[in-house]
């Protein structure tokens, strides 16, 4: 009976020691209206009683069909950034669920008005940019120049080819390397070429001759020579130091006409015509010696 009357003193003691439990007031604000998936923000004040009792958020326990819970994050003032996403359209309540010292509570309910986005139609959806208009390829163009040089070089070589005789024709006379020189020089000045203007014709043919003489003469491969090469050659067998400097010259004034379009005098065809004639005569074997007057400006073939 001690015993019983211990335990019935006791109880009321024990209660009178045990802590109160813990409340939470609200006061809360935010966005009362957003898009549908765009982020709306929420700002919970809460007073908690007694002082030392522990407020966090649930988020699991906050989320629904129609919230998604993105973050929630804590303020220096006490308050509660919750940010969340609409998932659904019209008037839409939301409950933000906490855990007061392990203890499940809730928050006042915020109506939130959720609008879907309009869409444009695809009529309304226009290019950020005009389309580009392709650049003109010139690679073809250039393509076809180069096959056409070297189809036309290669028809020059056929056609200065020897031809080539049958088994049953007649053995053609030799011309000597100075009458074909001579009488090329006659046609070329028969085609007047020089007199119409195309003086890039003119010394494409001159020079040509030339090639083909000191081909024939000394059977080095001059038509296959540049310039410079053909200047060499002619310093090599000629011992007239004059008449080699009047022939490097013509070769470069010819390139110059041929190829940089450079506008010749109108004595310097004819007289490149004469000194070209002029070399023919000074190594042509057997010839009276001329090689003091080879090549001289202005003076007229005999």
């Amino acid at each position: 009976m001690i015993f019983a009357l211990v335990l019935m003193l006791a109880g009321p003691v024990a209660a009178a020691n045990a802590a109160p439990a813990a409340t939470v007031s609200w006061s809360v604000a935010g966005d009362t209206a957003a898009l549908v998936g765009s982020e709306a923000h929420i700002v919970y004040r809460p007073a908690v009683a007694p002082a030392g009792a522990k407020l966090e958020p649930d988020v699991l326990a906050s989320g629904s069909t129609t919230f998604a819970i993105v973050k929630t994050e804590a303020q220096k003032d006490g308050s509660w950034v919750w940010t969340v996403l609409p998932l659904d359209g019209g008037m839409l309540s939301f409950v933000a669920r906490w855990k007061l010292d392990g203890l499940f509570a809730s928050a006042p309910p915020i109506l939130i008005a959720a609008r879907v986005p309009a869409v444009a139609k695809d009529a309304d959806i226009t290019d950020i940019k005009s389309p580009l208009a392709a650049r003109r390829a010139w690679w073809p163009w250039l393509l076809a120049a180069a096959l056409g040089a070297l189809a036309w070089e290669a028809w020059r070589r056929w056609r200065a080819r020897p031809a080539a005789a049958g088994p049953d024709a007649p053995a053609a006379l030799a011309v000597p390397p100075e009458e074909a020189a001579r009488l090329a020089l006659e046609r070329l000045a028969a085609e007047c070429l020089w007199e119409g203007g195309e003086h890039a014709a003119y010394y494409l043919r001159l020079t040509d001759i030339l090639r083909t003489y000191l081909e024939a003469r000394y059977d080095e491969p001059a038509t296959a020579m540049t310039s410079v090469e053909v200047a060499r050659l002619m310093k090599s067998k000629l011992p007239d130091l004059k008449a080699t400097a009047v022939v490097r010259e013509l070769l470069n004034r010819a390139d110059l006409v041929k190829f940089a379009r450079i506008k010749p005098d109108p004595e310097d065809g004819p007289r490149d015509a004469r000194s070209i004639l002029d070399v023919v005569r000074s190594t042509t074997p057997g010839a009276p010696a001329a090689a003091a007057t080879a090549a001289a400006p202005g003076r007229s073939p005999a």
